[in-house]
């Protein structure tokens, strides 16, 4: 018998490591005897992912609006942060240390999956105002319609699959309680769809109200700060620090396009 030997009754050394604490935020236990308990591990784990293709979306497309949804997914966690300590509910198994000791009302998770639901289905009902502001994309024709509407569709029903699949897997996990899921994922629906009404829908609908125009302003700075368009890609100019060069130079053309056709018809007359 060796020390190693779990009915040895000699002591284990003493380590010389300090005392370790597991990173709760993607330390999860599963079920290894369950077919489905490292799929459905991996969609707990997605809504961390999430900040990962936000971060990646931002670098490469500098959109204000994947910096706004961002920020709200992080005011959604500090909202659910909040809520815990307010209800002070106990997740499902007490006493259970490896299964989480901090309170469980409502479920981060599930409230992570409803916010960026009901971001999503409400940034698939303005997609057509963003085209008409967007004259670089071409015109629809009825056929083209028909298939954006069906991506569309396939989009937004893959997101609330995954969002189901996420607030499923945290019961089958035994982290949360169905009354924990449910009021998590309500929270996040609610909270998606006023976030969504303040950041995007106000401001495409109603461009000349005190919102409309404070997000034209931030748009401005925005552009400025991070590039006209992607990181290279394409014909997308400009990188992170260079917008202001070529919004000053569009300004420029703009300028003289508009002296120019004035001369014009200056000699017309």
């Amino acid at each position: 018998m060796t020390s190693l030997d779990p009915n040895s009754a000699l002591p284990l050394p003493a380590s010389p490591l300090p005392p370790l604490k597991s990173f709760s935020l993607t330390h999860i236990l599963y079920d290894p005897t369950h077919p489905l308990s490292i799929p459905l591990t991996l969609l707990s784990l997605s809504p961390i992912f999430l900040f990962v293709s936000y971060f990646t979306l931002l670098i490469f497309t500098r959109r204000l609006t994947i910096l706004f949804l961002g920020v709200g997914q992080i005011g959604n966690e500090i909202l659910s942060w909040i809520l815990k300590r307010l209800l002070k509910g106990d997740r499902p198994y007490i006493g259970h240390g490896e299964i989480g000791n901090g309170y469980g009302m409502p479920s981060s998770h599930s409230q992570a999956a409803g916010f960026l639901v009901a971001w999503g289905l409400g940034y698939s009902r303005t997609l057509a105002s963003r085209d008409i502001n967007n004259n670089s994309r071409p015109q629809s024709s009825d056929r083209l319609q028909i298939i954006r509407n069906v991506r569309n569709g396939i989009y937004v029903l893959g997101l609330i699959i995954w969002s189901i699949g996420v607030s499923y897997s945290r019961w089958h996990l035994h982290y949360h309680s169905p009354i924990q899921i449910i009021a998590g994922y309500s929270a996040g629906l609610i909270a998606g769809s006023i976030y969504f009404w303040i950041t995007e829908y106000l401001p495409i609908r109603h461009p000349q109200s005190v919102i409309g125009k404070l997000r034209t302003s931030i748009e401005n700075i925005w552009e400025g700060i991070g590039g006209v368009g992607g990181w290279e890609l394409g014909d997308a100019k400009g990188g992170w620090g260079e917008g202001w060069v070529f919004l000053e130079s569009t300004n420029e053309q703009d300028q003289s396009r508009h002296v120019g056709k004035t001369s014009k018809q200056k000699k017309t007359i």
